[in-house]
C-alpha cells in the first residue's frame, strides 16, 4: 500500500456488547460515522452494496461511514460495536480515501481490546440500537461533544485502542484513488490538501508539470474519469458530511467547498445524490 499523508482523527461516539435475538433488522442504513464490530456469538447478516456478508463469531468488520447497508437477524447475535466519527476538517480522511476488507478474522488479542474499551465506556452505550433513533445530527453533535470533555488520558486511551483495531483493516486496505503515474500522484495530494478551495483543471495540470490536454487524457487513464468528475465527487462527498454533521448553512457549506454559485452546487447536489442539499440534511435531524 503506498504512502499517503494522513493525520487521523477519530472520536469514539458509542461502545458496548449487544444481545439480539432475532431482532437487528435495520433496512438502508447510512451513517455519517464509520461502526466496528467484533462478533462474540451467533449469526447475522449485512447486504451491502457489493453483496451479503455473514457476519461470524470471532471476526471483525468494518462499515465505513456512507456506506448503506442493511442488517438481517433471524436468531441469536452478539457482538461488540464501535461507533467512530472521524473528524477531517483538517487533513486526508482515512475512510475516504481507502477501500477496506468487510471482514477480518480476529484473534485473542481484538477481542480484549473490545472488552477494554467498552468496560471503561460504560456512558457511551447505545440506550436503544435502532438507528432511527440514535442516527441523527443531534445524537451525533451530543456524543461528539460530551466525547471532546473526558479527561485527556480517557480519550488517550480509547484512541489507542481504536487505532489498533483500525490498523488490522489498514493492513489489507488499498488507496480507493491510487494512480501508479507520479505526475498524477502530485495532482491528487494538491486536491487532497485544497478540497475546500475552488479546483480548476488548469491548476492541477500546472501540478502535474502537464499540458492541459495531456493532464486529462492521462488522468482518465490512471483513475477511469475525467478530472472535473472528480473533482465534483469529492467535494460532494465533503459536502454530505458537512449537511450531516454541521449547522452551518448550506450557502456556507457551498461557499467553503469552492461554490460561488448556490444553485449550480444545489444541482450538482441533487444529481449526486438523488436528493437535494437541504432534504439530505433533514433525513438526519429527525
Amino acid at each position: 500500500m503506498s504512502a499517503i499523508n494522513v493525520r487521523p482523527n477519530l472520536l469514539m461516539l458509542n461502545v458496548g456488547h449487544a444481545l439480539h435475538n432475532a431482532d437487528w433488522n435495520f433496512k438502508d442504513v447510512s451513517s455519517p460515522f464509520t461502526r466496528l464490530y467484533y462478533v462474540t456469538e451467533g449469526n447475522a447478516e449485512l447486504i451491502l452494496p457489493n453483496g451479503r456478508v455473514r457476519l461470524r463469531p470471532h471476526h471483525l468488520y468494518i462499515i465505513p461511514a456512507f456506506t448503506l447497508h442493511t442488517n438481517v437477524c433471524t436468531s441469536l447475535f452478539k457482538h461488540y460495536y464501535i461507533h467512530v466519527y472521524e473528524d477531517s476538517s483538517s487533513g486526508v480522511s482515512i475512510i475516504e480515501n481507502f477501500d477496506f476488507p468487510t471482514e477480518l478474522e480476529a484473534s485473542p488479542i481484538e477481542l480484549e481490546l473490545f472488552k477494554s474499551i467498552c468496560e471503561h465506556n460504560t456512558s457511551m452505550v447505545l440506550k436503544n440500537v435502532d438507528p432511527r433513533i440514535y442516527d441523527n445530527k443531534h445524537s451525533l453533535i451530543e456524543c461528539v461533544r460530551l466525547n471532546r470533555e473526558r479527561p485527556l488520558f480517557d480519550r488517550m486511551e480509547s484512541m489507542g485502542i481504536i487505532l489498533q483495531l483500525m490498523s488490522r483493516f489498514m493492513r489489507h486496505a488499498r488507496p480507493k484513488y491510487e494512480a501508479s503515474d507520479k505526475r498524477i500522484k502530485l495532482a491528487l495530494e494538491y486536491l487532497n490538501e485544497n478540497i475546500n478551495e475552488p479546483i480548476s483543471i488548469e491548476t492541477l495540470a500546472r501540478e502535474a508539470c502537464l499540458s492541459r490536454d495531456h493532464f486529462i487524457k492521462l488522468f482518465k487513464q490512471e483513475l477511469g474519469c475525467t478530472p472535473g468528475q472528480f473533482i465534483i465527487n469529492r467535494k460532494l462527498i465533503k459536502a454530505q458530511l458537512m449537511l450531516a454533521t454541521e449547522n452551518t448553512s448550506i450557502k456556507d457549506i457551498a461557499y467553503s467547498l469552492g461554490y460561488d454559485d448556490y444553485s449550480y452546487f444545489s444541482r450538482l447536489f441533487r444529481k449526486h445524490t438523488s436528493m437535494t442539499p437541504q432534504t439530505y440534511r433533514n433525513s438526519f435531524n429527525n
